[in-house]
């Protein structure tokens, strides 16, 4: 399971050395793609692939399941990592989600979120004042049973 944030820098090649306990749950062959908060999540393949299955089971014949189709794939991208723990990010992607230099690498459970540092400090923010009602209403009643 992905717990914990941790801020890391992307160096001059464009690469994020993956922090030491993310390494070996996530797999040195995963999956990045583009995240529907402006950020990128990497996945194990296995539930890449499960994720990737549910949306390739998506009618063609619908034009909201083609776009849904074409942002996912166009923006997935298979990744590994090197034995120092450095995976090169796609620069296209980077420049989607506005990465420059400081990123945090948060766990989510079942896969890695990677931010800017700044967009995420907005969003956190944002997120802790509304996570009380935000749980209430998600949750409600059945948190912690």
């Amino acid at each position: 399971m992905f717990l914990g944030q941790t801020v890391n820098l992307i160096d001059e090649k464009n690469r994020l050395v993956l922090p030491t306990r993310y390494r070996e749950e996530l797999g040195y062959s995963f999956y990045m793609v583009l995240d529907f908060d402006k950020c990128l999540s990497f996945y194990p393949s296995e539930i890449y692939k499960k994720k990737a299955e549910k949306i390739n089971s998506l009618d063609d014949f619908s034009s909201a399941a083609r776009s849904v189709k074409r942002v996912f794939f166009a923006n997935s991208f298979d990744l590994s990592m090197d034995k120092q723990g450095r995976i090169q990010l796609p620069k296209i992607m980077t420049d989607k989600v506005g990465i420059k230099k400081e990123v945090v690498v948060v766990g989510m459970s079942d896969h890695l979120e990677i931010w800017d540092s700044e967009v995420y400090r907005n969003n956190e923010v944002n997120e802790e004042d509304n996570y009380s009602t935000l749980a209430s209403e998600l949750i409600g009643g059945n948190y912690g049973k």
